[in-house]
């Protein structure tokens, strides 16, 4: 009897998801990372004034965008799923 709980319980922490949750986390850490190169890449860019600074706006903004998104995904398949 004792067992069966300490089973439960264990599946209870295990986080579950929709899709595969390490796959999900690694997907997430992946998009977050080539997003924050780019968007550090751009910034360096429009420093040197290669770039208009309206680009290094547009892509921080769209790096914030894609960020939350892939945190709510990972959030939602995780806690809901």
């Amino acid at each position: 009897m004792k067992n069966m709980i300490e089973e439960k319980d264990r599946l209870k922490r295990e986080k579950k998801g929709i899709v595969n949750p390490k796959l999900v986390r690694l997907f997430s850490f992946i998009i977050i990372s080539l997003s924050l190169v780019a968007c550090t890449v751009l910034c360096i860019l429009a420093i040197w004034e290669f770039t208009k600074t309206d680009a290094v706006w547009r892509a921080i903004t769209t790096f914030g965008v894609i960020s939350l998104a892939t945190a709510v995904f990972t959030f939602v398949n995780e806690r809901l799923g």
